[in-house]
């Protein structure tokens, strides 16, 4: 519901979603899918706090949208994973990036809306006691991230992205050599940092969500209202206006760079790996397939 991280743009959450497909492990990935209800209704129950009725109301919902998303989204995790591969194996090109982060970008379209699609009944039977909680939840991240300005707070998150871009590739492709280091820091310090304007952007939002709360908005409404904000990105403030194809460009510029410095050990570790995620992403499907790629 609420994207924390996911709201930064649609290219950072490439490495995001990423860490979140692989965080227990390729070899675990299908036990971590298949016990995926569990960690729905932790996450669920900690921003909610649902009482008895309203998990039950939920245990369905949540039921029928992780049905859909093996059906219906793991093909397009697959063949997206599968177009990764293709650029490990063959070279990373500008087509080639233009074609993956758009099938990206579909990814994340389409995990919103099934996620909205789920909670929006929720949120519209949530009761004024938790929607009080949820609010000072808001609020509490709000002034932490108040906290969180200024020169030595900008240099803190440059520090933290690079050393996380640093972490995340050694993960893909095992230790990096002092060029890649370099590739990876002169990346790394180009991106803009839009922190505090996506924070200010997403209190702005959440506070809306909260009124909406407190009117006892309808879930159709509140699905409209969810939709806009974390999928269409409405009213986004000026000094986000362009972001995510700058972002883009930084991605692609990324892979183009470190593409052909991978030695034959990283390549081949980089290819296993995305390799894995493409057959568990097909071996969790009823009827294995991928989607097509539309590029």
């Amino acid at each position: 519901m609420h994207k924390r991280r996911l709201l930064l743009s649609l290219l950072t959450l490439l490495v995001t979603l990423t860490l979140v497909l692989v965080g227990t492990g390729c070899s675990r990935m299908r036990i971590a899918y298949q016990t995926a209800d569990f960690f729905v209704d932790r996450h669920v129950n900690d921003y909610l706090q649902l009482d008895r009725s309203q998990r039950q109301q939920w245990a369905p919902l949540r039921k029928t949208a992780l049905a859909a998303h093996r059906e219906e989204e793991l093909p397009y995790l697959a063949a997206f994973f599968d177009s990764a591969r293709d650029g490990a194996v063959n070279g990373f090109t500008r087509a080639g990036m233009t074609c993956l982060l758009d099938q990206f970008e579909t990814i994340y379209q389409r995990h919103m809306r099934l996620i909205i699609g789920a909670l929006a009944p929720v949120l519209a039977g949530l009761e004024r006691d938790q929607i009080d909680a949820l609010a000072a939840r808001f609020e509490q991240e709000a002034q932490k991230d108040a906290a969180n300005t200024g020169p030595a707070a900008a240099a803190r998150r440059a520090r933290k992205r690079a050393e996380r871009y640093e972490s995340n590739m050694g993960w893909w492709i095992g230790d990096l050599t002092s060029n890649q280091l370099d590739i990876l820091g002169d990346l790394t310090a180009a991106m803009p940092d839009t922190a505090p304007a996506w924070n200010a952007y997403r209190d702005r939002k959440r506070q809306e969500l909260t009124a909406l709360l407190r009117q006892q908005a309808s879930a159709a409404a509140l699905e409209r209202f969810l939709r806009g904000w974390l999928i269409d990105l409405d009213d986004l403030p000026p000094d986000l206006a362009g972001i995510d194809a700058i972002m883009r460009e930084h991605m692609t510029e990324l892979f183009l760079r470190l593409g052909p410095s991978f030695s034959p050990a990283q390549r081949a570790r980089f290819v296993d790996r995305l390799t894995t995620l493409r057959d568990d992403f097909l071996a969790l499907q009823t009827q294995p397939r991928m989607a097509a790629r539309g590029c």
